[in-house]
């Protein structure tokens, strides 16, 4: 489930990130690469992927018909692996958008306010995601997290959700 982690891996790369790729010899959009480390598991038996166009499902059928167990060379898989590092270092909150936490009882936009958090520092783009953030209405922002714990529940990622949104907070508001 969510093998692209909400769509976010098939969209623009940090410079980091593209100059890992840059290096290899094989030449694969950033969904085939996801989606070829996942059927590479051998505990992988199912792979659901959403698409949006035509394109998109062509792209994943072609993958399919070229992946297997294992397929991956130990070059391809070390560069999986220092791509996922990266990633990793970059984003602070692992949160892939599935929106499970909401609604939030009291009206914050749990998963939006993550993702421009992550944005910011994926993208090193702080002044457009803070000036994003306050042109939110207030009761969606983070700070009007009353930390329930109510979103903490049902977190597929296991994510301590309240004390994020503070992180969130303290961000963008300097609290």
């Amino acid at each position: 489930m969510e093998p692209l982690r909400g769509g976010n891996l098939a969209r623009s790369m940090p410079d980091q990130i593209q100059e890992i790729f840059n290096q290899t010899i094989t030449k694969r959009s950033k969904a085939d690469w996801a989606l070829q480390w996942l059927w590479n598991q051998p505990e992988i038996s199912v792979v659901l992927s959403g698409m949006s166009t035509m394109e998109q499902v062509k792209e994943n059928i072609k993958s399919a018909d070229e992946a297997a167990i294992n397929s991956l060379s130990k070059e391809e898989s070390q560069l999986i692996n220092r791509v996922a590092d990266c990633y990793k270092e970059l984003t602070p909150i692992p949160c892939t958008g599935c929106g499970y936490c909401s609604p939030c009882p009291n009206s914050v936009d749990i998963v939006n306010n993550f993702k421009i958090y992550n944005e910011a520092h994926l993208h090193n783009i702080f002044k457009e995601k803070v000036t994003e953030y306050f042109n939110w209405n207030k009761e969606i922002r983070a700070a009007n997290c009353v930390s329930c714990g109510k979103c903490e529940n049902v977190c597929p990622q296991k994510l301590k959700i309240s004390k994020l949104l503070k992180d969130v907070t303290e961000y963008f508001e300097g609290a």
